[in-house]
This record gives structure tokens, C-alpha cells and sequence, in this order.
């Protein structure tokens, strides 16, 4: 099947839209096809720049990897142990920090891990004033932390001894229509209970970073999400952002009428997202029509596609 272009939704989507007008048309126009080898320079070069992250992410991202394994193993009947899960983080990280760092990820630019600290050559990424081992250290503590707070938390205690049969989903991509626009949902995890004729969905998300606004609103979002998957009532799902490096669990719930503003702040946000959308299978558009954000602002100074705005 041929892949199309097409207008999606999602939190983060909607967040970056928010965030960035200008990168917003980078991330979803500017680089459609670049993966192909026949696009042109700059839809690649839009798509190379893309696939990078950062170092706080490739480490969260590490976490989370190494937690699903731990659940996939459960799911086997297999048990693994905090240290092994730690391990596993870790060396990843390591294993990409060295990919970005030697260039390897050249080879396939899409797959393997390219850091934008390198790419951007900044300071904090310099092995040779010893800030780089300062820096990833920092990192390194944060994996440790996370996993030492999901193995020891009596919060997640819940979590650790869920039945495998009651797993309903594990950093999954789902998709359900939202105002006639498909939208994407990836639950971190999410099981069931039964206690008599009540039943209750469980959701959780691994965060490592610090709590923001957002984090909310995409448990709000996953609540709609458990409504169209497993059929389950606001009443029914109870949320937890969980900040694992920091042991800062936040315990949400949401009825029909706390639903409400959410799917308004969707559909306003889709609304606004729709009125400067085209399709970039037919050409790159205006980049003049996603305005960019005040240079020197920390959303300018840590993304990924300064180089293209001139401020690289």
C-alpha cells in the first residue's frame, strides 16, 4: 500500500504545533519522503535532522525499552531483576552515546542513534574539558534512579504484581478517529482489575523528566482512548503519571464532565492544525505560514533543525 500524507493527531504532535509553528512544518512537512533516495536535498537533509535526539531522551527512552522488557519477560513467565533491567538501560544509552559519537549511525541514519550534542558540537557534549562525562553521568544517575523507583515504590506495587493475563497494553501505538482526523495514543501500560461487578482500567505513564501541563492532558486523552479500545467509562480509569528519577507519583481520574474541555482543547487544537495543512506529496509549501519561535529561547536553542531556520 502506498503511503499517503495525510493530517494526524496526537499530544505530542499537537504539543510541538504549540511549541513551534515552524518546526511543527519541518517535522511533518518539510521531511515527508526525505527517507526516499530520490528526494530532493532538502526534504532529506529535513529528515536526517528529524531522526536525531537528545541525550535526556535517549536516556528516557532507554528506561522505557528496558521497562518493557521487564514486562515482556513477565509475560514469558521469565522474572528479571532490577539490576538487570538497570543493565540493559545503561548499556543502550552507552551504546548509542558511542553510535553518534563515532558517526556509525551514518550507516543508517534512520535506526541508529545520532545526538544532536554532537551534531551541534556543543560544549556539555566536550570529552575533552571532562563536561561530556559530567553530562552523561547525570543521565546514567537518572536510568538508576528510575529503576530503583519502579522496583521500590509501594505505589507501583500495584504494577509489579498485575497479572499478565489482565495486560491490556504495552508502549503500543493505537489508533482511534477523533473528529473525523485519525489520532495516535502509545499507553505506556495499562491493565485491568475486577473487584465484584467493578471493573477498573489502570494507566500508566513512565515519565523521566520534570511534570508539565501536558502530562496531564495526555492522560485525559488516554481515558477517551481506554472509552473506544475496551469500551471503559471516564468513572472506570484511574491515570498515573509516575516520575519515576524524582518518586513523584501524580493519581488522576476523570468523569464525563471533566472529559468535556479535554476533547474542546482536541478539537480546537485539530481545527487550527487543519487550517494551514497541504499536502506535502504535492510540494513543500510555505514555510512562511509556520512562523518560527524567538531565537535564544530554550525551545530555539535545543532543537533539532537550527541549522535550517539559520541558527545553527
Amino acid at each position: 500500500m502506498a503511503i499517503v500524507h495525510e493530517l494526524s493527531w496526537s499530544v505530542s504532535r499537537a504539543g510541538t504545533f504549540q511549541a513551534c509553528r515552524r518546526r511543527y512544518y519541518i517535522d511533518y512537512y518539510l521531511s515527508w519522503r526525505g527517507w526516499e533516495r530520490t528526494a530532493p536535498e532538502e526534504r532529506k537533509r529535513a529528515y536526517l535532522l528529524k531522526k536525531m535526539t537528545r541525550l535526556p531522551m535517549l536516556a528516557g527512552d532507554c528506561l522505557h525499552t528496558a521497562l518493557e522488557g521487564w514486562f515482556q519477560a513477565k509475560l514469558r513467565g521469565e522474572e528479571k531483576s532490577a539490576d538487570q533491567v538497570t543493565a540493559e538501560a545503561v548499556t543502550r544509552m552507552r551504546e548509542g552515546y558511542k553510535t553518534s559519537r563515532d558517526g556509525a549511525w551514518r550507516a543508517r541514519p534512520s535506526k541508529l542513534t545520532h545526538l544532536a550534542e554532537h551534531h551541534y558540537e556543543e560544549p556539555r557534549i566536550d570529552e575533552s574539558t571532562g563536561a561530556a562525562g559530567e553530562y552523561g553521568t547525570r543521565y546514567r544517575e537518572r536510568i538508576e534512579q528510575g529503576v530503583a523507583a519502579f522496583f521500590e515504590l509501594p505505589e507501583l506495587e500495584r504494577v509489579r504484581e498485575a497479572d499478565p493475563a489482565d495486560y491490556l497494553a504495552l508502549e503500543e501505538m493505537g489508533t482511534i478517529e477523533l473528529f473525523g482526523t485519525k489520532a495516535f495514543a502509545i499507553p505506556d501500560f495499562a491493565f485491568r482489575t475486577v473487584d465484584g461487578d467493578r471493573r477498573t482500567i489502570h494507566i500508566y505513564d513512565w515519565k523521566t523528566g520534570k511534570p508539565r501541563e501536558q502530562d496531564r492532558f495526555q492522560l485525559a486523552v488516554y481515558v477517551f482512548y481506554a472509552g473506544e479500545k475496551w469500551g471503559a467509562k471516564p468513572e472506570e480509569c484511574v491515570c498515573v503519571d509516575a516520575y519515576l528519577p524524582t518518586r513523584e507519583i501524580a493519581t488522576m481520574s476523570f468523569d464525563a464532565e471533566a472529559m468535556e474541555p479535554v476533547m474542546d482543547r482536541v478539537e480546537t487544537t485539530l481545527a487550527e492544525m487543519r487550517a494551514v495543512h497541504f499536502d506535502a506529496d504535492e510540494g513543500t509549501g510555505d514555510p512562511e505560514a509556520f512562523p518560527m519561535v524567538e531565537e535564544g529561547s530554550r525551545e530555539c536553542s535545543t532543537c533539532n533543525y537550527r541549522e535550517l531556520c539559520g541558527r545553527g
